[in-house]
Formats: structure tokens, C-alpha cells, sequence
């Protein structure tokens, strides 16, 4: 198992990484809030421009007032009617307006008190009017220098305070958001610079205190994987002994047996003994053949004596008559000479993985492709049966065949699919492994 402290320092350089990354975003965030807060400022400078707009309508209906006043030219009050509305639509749109880019800051009753006042002075210019139009000249004069001209002026002046304390109000936003976002970046400074003390400090320990555990880890992986490989080493062997005896031992006792038995059917005294003889002899054929089958499972003399391909292609013929699972089987290339217990391996993992297929699969065909390049060796197993429950701990048999694998210095996959389970096994063939 390699070192894991390159991987740690590369992950304290992901981090600091990291932290810069937050700084930056946080900048920007900072530079963003400080654009919505200009876009305030401006919003507040823009109902600026409105109030001087309404100043200056109030500055023209003044004027009017007065030519009405003075009355120098001879023409009637009702005259002024058409100037004094297009006066009054400019004063509602600008009012409008600036109620629209204000109301976010500007105190209530300050508006609503703008609002009646211009109501009430409307109203008064009403009655102006009327009376006007009643030739009531001298009486509409008289009531607009006594309550018009004062309740325009009260308009005007009011209009020229809310435009200073927007003035006011511009200079104290700019100097608090100037503050209040140096302060920010201040922080974001001193957060970066603790962070990065805090990641140094934290990933040294943390890299020192890995470095003897995974030393430790890598001890006892090296350890298992040579336990692993005993263990394998003693099962093949132990499969191997097994066979033998079945073979040579049990084959020949019951082969022997087999000869008696026939010379016996020879002597037999009458049929129904013969007929006997014959069942008796057709068992110990049935077991003989049997135990030759079980002899080449556990240690098939083919693989030894004419290769991988043979014995795989031995083995799916046999396992089609044990189990009536149909093996569609394609290959693709030709190995090289492999040494033995790298044959066996291979082997063992492909019997494994026909051995679950008949055990938990419920199918009764299968397919396996077998693909053979200049580096490398890839076998996979598909079946369309029940599938891998997503709940399943691997076994005994999973990890057999993963550690085989590792032995060939190969990969093992086994996929879920939607229906049924894929096994690829790919065994690079460049390079020789333990024997």
C-alpha cells in the first residue's frame, strides 16, 4: 500500500485552496453589496432630482399666481386654467415618482403630509376657479393671497427640506457603507490568514499522525495478502490432494470393483442374479463417472496438460450438463503460454462465477465473452437473472475471487444491472505474478 501523506499534503493544498476560493467569493459578495448599495444612493439621488423637478413646477405656478394676482394684461382668472393643469399633471407625475424611489427610506407621515398638502392647495385652486367662473374676480384675488399663495409657499418650503435631509441622507449612506464594508474585508483578511495558520498547524499533525497509522495499515494489508496468498496456496493444494485420491484412490477401487462385478454377471447362476449384478455395476459406473467429474473440478488435468482455453471451454460443457444453463460463449484472441498458477486462478474465478449463477440466478442461459489483446486478458459473465440485492455483504466467495484477482494484478467488477449481474475481470498478461 502506497504512503498516504502525499495524498494528505495534496488534500491540505485542496484546502487552502479552498479557503482562498471563499475569500475570493466573499470579495466579490462584498463588491456586489456594495454596488446594490450605490444603486440605494442613486435611487435617493434620482428622488433628489425629482423634488427639484417639484421645485421648480412650484417656482412656475408662483409665478402664475402672480400674473393672476396683478391681472396687467386684462384677461379673466379662468384664463390660467390650462397653465395651471399642465402645472398640476407635472406635479403628480413627479410626486409619483419620487413617493416610488422613496418609500423605502422616507418616514410616512413626511409623505403623506406632502401628499394633502398638495391635495389641499388643489383643492383651494378648485374654488379659485369656481369662483372665477362665477365672475367672482375680486372674491377669487382675495383668497389667493389670503390661503393659495401661503399653502404654496408651506409647499415649497417643505419640498426644499426633504431635499436636504435626502442630501443628508446620501452623505451618512456613503460614509456607513464605506465603513461597514472595510470593516468586512478587514475580516475576511484576518479569517483567511487564521485559516491558513489553522490548516498548516492542523494538516502537519494530522499528516504525522497518519503517516505512522497507514504505515501500520500498509503492515497488515502486506501481512493479509500474504496470508491470502498461503491460504489459496494451501487450498489448491489441499483441491489437489483431493483429486488425486479421488482419481487414483477411489477411481481405482471402484474400477476394480466394476471388474468384479463383470466377471461375477459371468458366473451368475441365474438371470435374476445377473439382472442384479448388472444394476449393482451400472451404480458403481455411475458413481465411478461421478467421482471423475468431481476429480476434474477440484483439479482439472486439462489445464495442466493443454492450457486455459481448453479447460475453460471444458468446464462450460460440463457445467451445461450438471446445471441446463445454456452459456452463449464468444472468444476473441488467443493467450499466451501462462504459467500455471495464474491458469488456475483465472480458472477459479470463472467457476466461481458460473457457480453463483447456477445457485442464486434463476436463468437458463447465460453469456460470457472472452477477450484476448497483447497486454491484457478481459472476461465477463452476464447473466439476466435475479441481480445482486442492494442489501447483500459480499461472502466468501466474492472475496476469493477479488483476492485472486489482486494475486493476477488484475481488477474484478461485479455490476448490478437492471435485470441481473455483470462480472469483468481484465488480468494484465505483460507482466509476470506470484506462482
Amino acid at each position: 500500500m502506497a504512503s498516504p501523506s502525499n495524498r494528505l499534503i495534496l488534500g491540505a493544498i485542496a484546502t487552502l485552496l479552498i479557503i482562498g476560493a471563499y475569500a475570493a467569493y466573499t470579495l466579490r459578495s462584498v463588491q456586489q453589496l456594495r454596488q446594490v448599495q450605490t444603486e440605494t444612493i442613486d435611487r435617493n439621488r434620482k428622488a433628489s432630482l425629482q423634488l427639484i423637478r417639484i421645485q421648480s413646477d412650484l417656482s412656475a405656478l408662483t409665478f402664475a399666481l402672480r400674473d393672476m394676482l396683478e391681472s396687467s394684461d386684462g384677461y379673466p382668472l379662468s384664463a390660467w386654467s390650462a397653465q395651471l393643469t399642465r402645472i398640476h399633471d407635472n406635479l403628480d407625475d413627479a410626486l409619483k415618482a419620487e413617493f416610488a424611489l422613496s418609500k423605502s427610506w422616507r418616514n410616512p407621515q413626511q409623505a403623506d403630509y406632502l401628499k394633502s398638502s398638495f391635495q389641499q392647495f388643489w383643492a383651494a385652486m378648485d374654488q379659485v376657479f369656481l369662483w372665477a367662473r362665477n365672475n367672482e374676480d375680486a372674491r377669487a384675488r382675495a383668497f389667493i393671497r389670503a390661503t393659495v399663495l401661503p399653502r404654496q409657499e408651506a409647499i415649497t418650503a417643505l419640498t426644499a427640506r426633504l431635499l436636504v435631509q435626502n442630501t443628508e441622507e446620501d452623505q451618512r449612506a456613503a460614509t456607513d457603507v464605506a465603513a461597514i464594508y472595510s470593516g468586512i474585508e478587514t475580516n475576511v483578511y484576518r479569517f483567511l490568514a487564521l485559516s491558513v495558520i489553522l490548516v498548516i498547524l492542523g494538516s502537519t499533525a494530522l499528516i504525522r499522525s497518519n503517516r505512522r497509522l497507514f504505515d501500520r495499515v500498509s503492515e497488515l494489508s502486506n501481512q493479509r495478502r500474504t496470508l491470502a496468498r498461503e491460504l489459496i496456496s494451501n487450498q489448491e493444494s489441499t483441491l489437489r490432494a483431493i483429486s488425486r485420491d479421488l482419481h487414483d484412490e477411489f477411481g481405482q477401487i471402484l474400477t476394480a470393483i466394476g471388474a468384479m462385478l463383470g466377471r461375477a454377471r459371468r458366473h451368475a447362476p441365474d438371470t435374476n442374479f445377473e439382472g442384479q449384478v448388472l444394476e449393482v455395476n451400472q451404480i458403481v459406473q455411475d458413481t465411478l463417472e461421478k467421482v471423475r467429474s468431481l476429480s476434474q473440478s477440484l483439479q482439472p488435468v486439462i489445464l495442466e496438460e493443454q492450457g486455459l482455453i481448453p479447460a475453460i471451454e471444458w468446464h462450460l460443457n460440463a457445467f451445461e450438463r450438471q446445471h441446463g444453463i445454456v452459456i452463449h460463449y464468444q472468444r476473441s484472441g488467443n493467450p499466451p503460454a501462462l504459467e500455471a498458477a495464474r491458469s488456475i486462478h483465472i480458472y477459479r474465478i470463472l467457476q466461481e462465477a458460473l457457480n453463483n449463477i447456477a445457485k442464486h440466478a434463476n436463468v437458463r442461459e447465460a453469456r460470457l465473452n472472452l477477450t484476448i489483446t497483447e497486454d491484457q486478458l478481459s472476461i465477463e459473465i452476464t447473466d439476466h437473472g435475479s441481480g445482486i440485492p442492494a442489501d447483500y455483504k459480499a461472502g466468501v466467495g466474492l472475496a476469493g475471487m477479488r483476492e485472486r484477482a489482486e494475486l493476477l494484478n488484475g481488477s474484478i467488477q461485479f455490476n448490478r444491472l437492471n435485470t441481473g449481474t455483470t462480472v469483468h475481470l481484465t488480468v494484465p498478461l505483460e507482466r509476470p505474478t506470484y506462482a
